[in-house]
């Protein structure tokens, strides 16, 4: 049986409060399979670097700084969006991305622990500096085991596409993106739901292209959520 618990004056000031900090400090972008309750906010911020694989100096290294709201709609069902500012020294922020996704759990609704959970979605991206200008269109699939109330392991694939326009076109599928990251998400307390709950997560993956020239990316990040209690369930 879900208890909600509506959000007061105090709430409000806290989420105001807590998103000025974790938009201004480096926390994680990972999500989990398990969506936000109907209600339920969650708020979080995340450092990823990529790094090209080819172990050439000129090959470099991307850093990013990922802000991220979600927000539980309906049973099973949240929204996401989030902007990504590229901090890369000499890199003129050229991979500031703005994103937005849709994500639906299609699978152990009762979030039991130790039982496999499973969602997808749509994910969509805008990476809107002048010189860099293209639309990403990415399926992900996400797969977590809650181990415990605390702790959840979580695999997650996406296959990404890139385009000049909104909608992938038929040169987007001869090279599409692949992305395998493994992560863990962790929650500094107990769970409760009249209490807000902060989180830490960090994953580490890969983005493949397999076109036979790119030799791909390594993939870190780490960071910090925190959860509201509207919607949680008791």
């Amino acid at each position: 049986m879900k208890k909600f618990y509506p959000l007061n004056r105090m709430d409000l000031l806290f989420l105001l409060g807590a998103g000025l900090f974790f938009f201004s400090c480096i926390a994680t972008t990972l999500q989990t399979a398990r969506t936000k309750a109907p209600g339920q906010v969650e708020l979080s911020a995340g450092y990823l670097n990529a790094q090209s694989t080819n172990g050439s100096e000129d090959g470099g290294s991307t850093q990013l700084i990922g802000m991220n709201a979600r927000l539980g709609v309906a049973e099973n069902l949240d929204l996401g969006f989030e902007h990504t500012l590229d901090v890369t020294k000499d890199n003129d922020a050229l991979f500031n991305t703005i994103w937005g996704d849709v994500k639906y759990q299609f699978s152990n609704h009762s979030n039991e622990n130790k039982k496999l959970t499973f969602s997808s979605g749509l994910l969509k991206g805008y990476v809107y500096k002048e010189d860099a200008q293209v639309h990403i269109t990415t399926l992900p699939l996400y797969f977590s085991l809650p181990v415990n109330n605390r702790v959840m392991p979580t695999f997650m694939y996406r296959y990404g596409l890139i385009s000049d326009g909104f909608f992938p076109n038929s040169d987007s599928f001869d090279d599409p993106r692949h992305t395998f990251m493994l992560g863990i998400e962790y929650a500094l307390k107990e769970p409760d739901a009249a209490t807000w709950i902060p989180k830490f997560a960090a994953s580490i993956g890969t983005m493949q292209s397999f076109d036979g020239e790119d030799s791909g990316l390594f993939l870190f990040n780490f960071g910090f959520k925190i959860d509201s209690p509207f919607g949680q369930k008791e």
